[in-house]
Formats: structure tokens, C-alpha cells, sequence
């Protein structure tokens, strides 16, 4: 399978400003488990040759304990609006069909709706609902994160902080959680 993908990342979880577990395998999430939810803005891309760009996904995951260690179980949810083609190759893409540290729900289809301003607001069906407000310095300028070791595995070269407070998320199938840490990345992905 051939893909690309240029895409806007959020990232919430459970734990307070700034999870932990980006930082490595030997830090602890706040509440000893990590439970967090990845929200995939598709600017461009194609997965073998089907245009994705105008897609949106999002990943929900829980972890016993830092997410390095594995053991999680997730789930993927993409928005009714992508084709079936769309969703396919959106699919085999995100859920790792070809292997990974999840054992994998079925696939949900509810509407993910993102709202851009001063605030960036996601609601995700009736799953998940986050307002994130990026953190500031004492210039006004969007405070930013480089070099940890989870950036890595997402190829983020930098990522921005924002207290996400009053998130939550609520799946039958996954732990009921709410939280404050969020990041924001920007990232081009290929495979």
C-alpha cells in the first residue's frame, strides 16, 4: 500500500498539561493509566491512489500505564463523510492492519467536527468533545515542545501545548475519562 498524507494533529488525554508519557517509557501518566483520543485533520493525501485530503479521523486509545508499554486497547472513528474508498484506505492506515499495540474495536462512523478561532473546539459524534486553548509566553507567542521521544514515533518535528480543560471522552467500549493536556502538530506521513 502506497500513501501519503500532509495532516493537522490534535492530541487530548487524561492527564494534566502535558502527558507524561511523551516524554519516554520511564514517566508515569498522572493517574497511573493513560487513556487519550488523536484527532486526524487531513489537509492532502492519497492512499493508493484515492484522495483523502478533506478527511477526518480520530483514534481513541487506553493504556494501563504509559503508552510505550503497550497492552492498549483503541478504537478508530471516521467521519460519515469519506467514501468508502476513502474510508478503506483511511482505515488500513490508522488501525495498523499489518500489526501494532492495540487490540482493535470495531470501527465507528460518527461526524467529527472541528471549529477554529481563538479556541480550537472538536466534538466527536457523541464520544469525545474537546475546546483547546494553546498556552501562551509572556510575548503572546504559542508555546512549543521539540525533541521528546514520542514525537518521534509521530514524526512530529514540533508540537504546541494547550490546556484542553473540560475534555472528555465517553465510549461504552473504553474507559470514561476527562482531562486537561493537549498538543498540536503538524505532520506529513508517508508509507
Amino acid at each position: 500500500m502506497a500513501w501519503n498524507m500532509t495532516v493537522n494533529m490534535m492530541e487530548f488525554c487524561s492527564c494534566k498539561a502535558m502527558c507524561p508519557c511523551w516524554l519516554g517509557p520511564d514517566t508515569q501518566p498522572d493517574k497511573g493509566w493513560c487513556s487519550a483520543a488523536i484527532v486526524y485533520e487531513i489537509k492532502q493525501g492519497a492512499i493508493d491512489g484515492v484522495d483523502v485530503g478533506g478527511c477526518k479521523a480520530a483514534l481513541a486509545a487506553e493504556w494501563p500505564g504509559n503508552f510505550f508499554g503497550g497492552k492498549g486497547t483503541a478504537r478508530l472513528y471516521i467521519d460519515p463523510k469519506a467514501s468508502e474508498a476513502q474510508r478503506r484506505g483511511l482505515e488500513a492506515v490508522f488501525s495498523g492492519k499489518k500489526g501494532g499495540l492495540f487490540e482493535w474495536l470495531p470501527t465507528k462512523t460518527p461526524s467529527i467536527d472541528i471549529k477554529r478561532g481563538d479556541t480550537l473546539s472538536i466534538t466527536i459524534g457523541e464520544s469525545g468533545k474537546a475546546t483547546l486553548i494553546p498556552f501562551k509566553d509572556q510575548t503572546g507567542r504559542t508555546v512549543t515542545v521539540q525533541g521528546t521521544a514520542a514525537q518521534g514515533a509521530f514524526q512530529s518535528a514540533s508540537m504546541e501545548l494547550a490546556s484542553a480543560k473540560g475534555t472528555r471522552w465517553s465510549d461504552p467500549d473504553l474507559r470514561k475519562w476527562e482531562g486537561d493536556s493537549c498538543t498540536i502538530h503538524a505532520v506529513s506521513w508517508s508509507g
